[in-house]
């Protein structure tokens, strides 16, 4: 099945491996191998991968930073394509100075330290969420009362059939902590933010605060994980967050094979080293099983899994 598209990939220099390993690559350290892991050395070739894998109809999909995603133990059948390792391509302020365009395999940090240079303001909540500006936008990604879908303007994709184009905010279809492009097709290329006028010295310093914020209350982004693993019930339901329930269920603690529900934030399941998406998928039963029982509130996932044939969900 993939032959062909590998033999694409040499002819063109993309760099690629077959029956690679996944969990190297994603915050998590959990999943088996992968058909194809093809590591575009630039944007631009990440586009062109994109738009042929779409025009070929083969089951693949992105990853930016791998920082909201487990793979299964066994061999995914499915082309992946890292989105961030590549020499990073420098966002661009838009006449007017109302938006930025950023490409979508910018990593959060290093654009927010742009933004601060460059007085663009408003995008903040950002602050200590791994991974890139693409997947924020595509899980609609948000802290501190901010989300990406109140500062996204448009993205221009690669849609249905490798068909390059562009899309605004409302074909996001945004939800909390979910778009459109979370779980279905088409692959974000760059997006178009809306910038608030800000002095440097002032963005900097709301990214510190934000930052301690998050080393005071969360585990150390040194330990395997994919940060806040279920989604907070709606506010509408009158129900504390989902790390406060977990935590009145007295998980903190509890354990899977090597997954661990975090001392220091209930949300936060830990990979303390060896373990694997069995343990994974029972360590999440365990959680959503007690708060079901004790507060009558069924948690949803927040983290994307993929199956042996290469589909989110």
């Amino acid at each position: 099945m993939f032959a062909p598209f590998a033999a694409w990939l040499r002819r063109e220099g993309v760099p690629f491996q077959e029956d690679a390993a996944i969990a190297p690559h994603l915050y998590f350290r959990i999943g088996g191998t992968v058909s194809l892991l093809v590591t575009p050395a630039s944007a631009a070739q990440r586009r062109g991968v994109l738009a042929r894998l779409a025009a070929d109809r083969l089951p693949g999909l992105v990853i930016g930073g791998g920082s909201n995603i487990a793979f299964p133990d066994g061999r995914v059948r499915a082309v992946v394509v890292l989105a961030a390792g590549e020499e990073p391509v420098p966002p661009v302020l838009l006449p007017g100075g109302e938006a930025v365009d950023v490409d979508a395999g910018a990593r959060n940090q290093p654009f927010l330290a742009w933004c601060a240079a460059n007085g663009v303001a408003g995008l903040e909540f950002l602050s200590g969420i791994p991974g890139t500006l693409g997947g924020a936008a595509a899980v609609n990604a948000g802290a501190f009362g901010r989300s990406m879908a109140d500062v996204l303007l448009g993205a221009e994709i690669v849609g249905e059939g490798g068909a390059v184009g562009r899309v605004d905010a409302g074909d996001f279809a945004f939800r909390y902590r979910d778009s459109r492009f979370k779980l279905g097709d088409g692959a974000l290329l760059t997006l178009r933010l809306r910038r608030d006028p800000g002095a440097a010295e002032a963005i900097a310093a709301k990214v510190r605060e934000h930052l301690e914020y998050r080393a005071r209350r969360h585990p150390s982004y040194r330990l395997a994980s994919a940060g806040c693993f279920f989604k907070n019930p709606p506010a509408t339901a009158g129900k504390a967050s989902a790390g406060r329930l977990i935590e009145e269920c007295g998980l903190k603690g509890a354990v899977a094979g090597a997954l661990a529900v975090a001392e220091e934030h209930a949300n936060f399941l830990v990979n303390r080293g060896g373990g694997t998406f069995a343990d994974l998928q029972r360590l999440e039963e365990e959680v959503r099983s007690a708060v079901a029982a004790r507060c009558g509130v069924v948690l949803e996932r927040e983290v994307i899994y993929v199956s042996l044939d290469g589909r989110k969900y």
